[in-house]
């Protein structure tokens, strides 16, 4: 079995049974940041079983639908439901449903059948119009085959003991993977390189708000690599985001028909990560984000259920005087925590001035604005830029991510499916491989479709 890398963990590597007394614990995190989709998941998955392959056989997915760029309705994602359920709760506390089962068969049934009802879910969007939900189908295969694979690396799901951080790192390959694969994309000469980009920044900006999946990457022991892994995919979504202004679809009427969806799923996924120590450069990527949204003349009524507030308090945020520097790293530790009891709640805005904090004054990742000069960020920052084949230093940037890593970067290491019989049999609570009615050949296939 391979080794855990180096970089993110002092400890040997190796299969080892998990004790108390283990120095890894996903309890500190837990206690921060509240997980919104970690329960009633069975209820859920029932729900929505009718729309998925038929998982009992534990065969190869092998969907067909229409082209790969083609735009298809997808349903209203479930996260978005709950996210509006809790922003109820700071406006309207008697229309809140603190049951999760409640939200589920309350909110989200309805809507989910309703879609079903009327044809919408795998539709075109010409034929559903006031439906905002949309995705390019292979950003949709991307994404259904994103969840498969973050189970592959969840040692609970397969009744396995690993390192308590083995589903961390897992995450971080699979981001990883991604980088790759958008990266293979940046560099293409094919005349559909921008879809083949965006292909890939949708499908993780759905993928990381679902099952709040962002809490398991920023859990990792290796900060420093997962805020520079934050900030690379934030240049991955401004890179694409320019590449689209180039090509003059960054406007209301694009091409692209989820724009503004996808910078929305950003904008959510990242809202309160510098109450857990991922500030600063890592995330300036969001403003310049909020500077492309605006210039499209996009409408946060397209997007998630508190895309408008995301926004408002980020174009609030301005580089701070060096005279208040100091009184604005107080007023951020004071609201550190500020998003402990409410998943969604509004951040004030000194909560958002941690992403302007001197770089030099913490080890971050490098600047997202291009290094050849200093520019104030801001929602003028994506001015005349859209005929810079390379805005944000894309290329200079992976490379730099790429050349730190140890052995190497991405691959399957965590993927317990790709484990042999014999580890997943050392690991395995009850000594026997959970894949071991599995043929060898279906196990070579990507992905399984491994859900109960």
């Amino acid at each position: 079995m391979p080794s855990a890398k180096k970089q993110k963990t002092a400890r040997d590597s190796g299969i080892f049974l998990q004790d108390s007394d283990s120095d890894s614990s996903d309890s500190a995190f837990e206690s921060v940041r509240s997980h919104k989709n970690d329960t009633s998941k069975s209820a859920r998955c029932e729900i929505e079983s009718k729309s998925h392959h038929s998982q009992k056989d534990r065969k190869p997915y092998k969907p067909t639908g229409p082209a790969l760029h083609d735009y298809i309705c997808i349903h209203r994602p479930f996260f978005d439901v709950e996210g509006a359920n809790w922003l109820a709760w700071s406006t309207n506390p008697s229309a809140h449903l603190s049951d999760k089962e409640e939200v589920i068969t309350k909110l989200y049934k309805p809507i989910y059948e309703k879609e079903e009802k009327e044809g919408i879910h795998k539709s075109s969007p010409s034929k559903h119009p006031e439906h905002k939900w949309v995705m390019m189908w292979d950003a949709w295969l991307k994404a259904e085959v994103l969840g498969r694979k973050a189970k592959y690396c969840d040692p609970n799901a397969f009744g396995m003991s690993l390192y308590n951080d083995w589903k961390r790192w897992g995450m971080e390959e699979i981001v990883e993977n991604l980088m790759i694969e958008f990266d293979e994309a940046f560099r293409s000469k094919s005349h559909k390189r921008i879809e083949d980009m965006w292909t890939v920044v949708s499908a993780m900006g759905l993928w990381f708000n679902e099952d709040d999946r962002i809490s398991a990457l920023i859990g990792n022991e290796g900060n420093d690599t997962t805020c520079e892994l934050i900030g690379l995919f934030g240049c991955a979504l401004l890179t694409v985001l320019a590449a689209i202004e180039g090509a003059g679809e960054l406007k209301s009427d694009s091409r692209f028909l989820d724009l503004s969806l996808v910078i929305a799923y950003y904008l959510e996924l990242s809202h309160d990560l510098p109450a857990y120590g991922i500030e600063g450069e890592c995330v300036a990527w969001r403003k310049e984000a909020v500077g492309y949204f605006r210039k499209g003349g996009l409408d946060p009524e397209r997007c998630l259920f508190a895309t408008r507030s995301r926004i408002e308090l980020l174009e609030k945020v301005d580089e701070p005087d060096k005279g208040n520097e100091e009184g604005s790293v107080e007023a951020t530790k004071a609201t550190a925590g500020s998003s402990a009891d409410n998943p969604v709640m509004i951040l004030e805005s000194q909560d958002a001035d941690k992403e302007n904090i001197d770089p030099e004054a913490t080890k971050r990742s490098p600047p997202q604005t291009p290094i050849s000069g200093k520019r104030k960020r801001g929602l003028g920052g994506v001015e005349d830029k859209a005929k810079n084949k390379d805005t944000w230093k894309w290329a200079e940037k992976f490379k730099a991510y790429k050349d730190r890593q140890s052995p190497k970067m991405g691959g399957t290491q965590y993927d317990i499916t790709k484990m042999s019989r014999s580890d997943r049999e050392a690991a395995a609570f009850d000594g026997k491989d959970p894949l071991a009615k599995v043929a060898v050949e279906d196990l070579k296939e990507n992905p399984l479709d491994l859900d109960p």
